[in-house]
């Protein structure tokens, strides 16, 4: 995905190194997403009210 629009004559970013990188913790969150590893609204609820 190009943080620029299509066609202005540009390199992809991957080659002109100008990609963003994102942290580790980011990543797993996706994947816990994914897999539906997630707290639900009560889960977080109960925490809260310690």
């Amino acid at each position: 995905m190009s943080l620029h629009p299509a066609g202005d004559d540009r390199e992809g970013d991957a080659e002109d190194g100008d990609r963003p990188e994102v942290p580790e913790g980011v990543l797993r969150g996706i994947e816990d997403i994914a897999d539906g590893n997630t707290a639900s609204k009560e889960d977080l609820e109960s925490l809260l009210k310690y």
